[in-house]
């Protein structure tokens, strides 16, 4: 009986070992990560190692081994907004899966701002800053203390730390992963990517379930993105990433003291750097009293921030310090008493400026501006006499010292909120 009893064991053991060693039966693993260019979502064959990566996913795809499963993620860098990092995750996402075109996509997962993963990035940097950083990233950010997160991490150690990650750290999260399981026609562990042996992953052993996600973008299925629709929409998420174009509108109060209207716009652009141009116009005149007050003209000006350490976003936020090339023209016609006082068609003005930004809240700053420069034209003398105006004498203009002075009243234009959106 004992005899019996072993021999049907050793002949079930037999049956186990048989089918676990038949082809197909094991399903193989492959992971692959495709990289992103700030912002982008559109798959670069130039770039990181994208090309060599596509060629071994053209490999599984050709290969005669059945696709049982993918599953795609695609992740995003914490500079923008919660929302913008969404939609650009969930396209890189879709760019990768639209490749595995009749395959079996069951799984497409949108990450966002991979917070995760910049933690683990950060716990394995040498970077004498590490402790201070993990420290703010103890708390897993909710859309609540996301922004209160990168505010802190923009202010650590006066912006050295901010700018080592964008540098050093952000490029690895900006991708879309896929993991592939295929049935195995040779044992598992013997067949890699492309027919190599020795390299293949071992199968994860999980378990995935028919699942698909709608892109924010197009409203539809990540099956059903091509490669070609991936990028529709792109300028709308670009205008985002890149370092914000912001507007301001402003007056400068001295000369609104005086009575001289004025106004002029400053436009940011590339991350430290803004041009402005203003104008200024008065004509009053009282006649009876030979009272005379004209003056009119304006001028261009380049300027380059330092900005604030407080500042919330990557968008210029026009505060801070500041310094600037200028070009000024103006004409004008002075009277006290009898005595006046009447430029040429125009004087001249050239210098450098420097001046500090002071912001009120997120939509008002006050500008204070000093300005040291060359200044040259003509003016006429003259005096009043019966009711008419008599020339004196035409005198040459030539100054060199404080040419532009400003305490202007700045308003910011368009949307407000503390993150720019989009850069992943």
């Amino acid at each position: 009986m004992k005899a019996i009893f072993a021999c049907l064991i050793l002949h079930c053991a037999g049956c186990m070992l048989s089918v676990a060693q038949k082809p197909g039966i094991v399903g193989n693993t492959v992971s692959m990560r495709l990289h992103f260019v700030q912002n982008g979502f559109v798959v670069d064959t130039a770039f990181a190692n994208n090309g060599q990566t596509l060629r071994e996913l053209k490999a599984v795809l050709d290969s005669p081994r059945e696709i049982v499963g993918v599953t795609v993620s695609g992740s995003a860098s914490p500079e923008g907004s919660e929302r913008i990092n969404n939609l650009i995750s969930a396209r890189r996402a879709a760019a990768l899966s639209a490749w595995f075109d009749g395959a079996k996509v069951v799984s497409v997962d949108t990450i966002g701002i991979n917070w995760a993963m910049f933690r683990e990035l950060v716990e394995r940097s040498d970077v004498e800053w590490r402790d201070e950083a993990l420290d703010i990233l103890a708390c897993v950010p909710g859309r609540s203390v996301a922004d209160s997160v990168k505010l802190r991490l923009r202010m650590l150690r006066r912006g050295e730390a901010w700018k080592y990650m964008l540098e050093e750290l952000f490029p690895e999260l900006r991708f879309a992963d896929c993991t592939i399981t295929t049935e195995a026609d040779t044992p598992a562990g013997t067949e890699a990517v492309g027919g190599q042996p020795g390299c293949a992953e071992e199968a994860s052993g999980k378990g995935v379930a028919d699942m698909t996600v709608c892109t924010e973008a197009s409203g539809r299925t990540a099956e059903a993105v091509t490669p070609a629709e991936a990028c529709a929409g792109e300028p709308a998420v670009t205008a985002v990433d890149r370092p914000g174009v912001r507007f301001a509108v402003k007056t400068n109060m001295l000369y609104d003291v005086v009575l001289i209207p004025n106004l002029g716009l400053e436009v940011g652009f590339a991350r430290h750097y803004s041009a402005a141009i203003d104008w200024e116009y008065a004509w009053w005149s009282k006649n009876a009293s030979h009272r005379f007050w004209r003056v009119y003209g304006g001028g261009i000006e380049l300027r380059r921030w330092w900005p604030t350490r407080n500042s919330a976003s990557d968008r210029l936020q026009l505060t801070g310090h500041h310094a600037g090339l200028y070009y000024q023209l103006l004409t004008y016609d002075f009277e006290f008493g009898n005595r006046g006082y009447q430029g040429g068609r125009w004087s001249h003005a050239i210098g450098v400026s420097y001046g500090y930004s002071l912001s009120l809240n997120r939509r008002f700053n006050i500008d204070f501006t000093l300005g040291i420069g060359y200044l040259w034209g003509e003016y006429k003398r003259y005096h009043a006499a019966d009711g008419c105006y008599v020339w004196d004498s035409t005198n040459d203009l030539r100054w060199f010292g404080p040419t532009k002075a400003g305490i202007s009243l700045v308003c910011m234009i368009g949307r407000q909120g503390a993150g720019k959106g989009g850069a992943r």
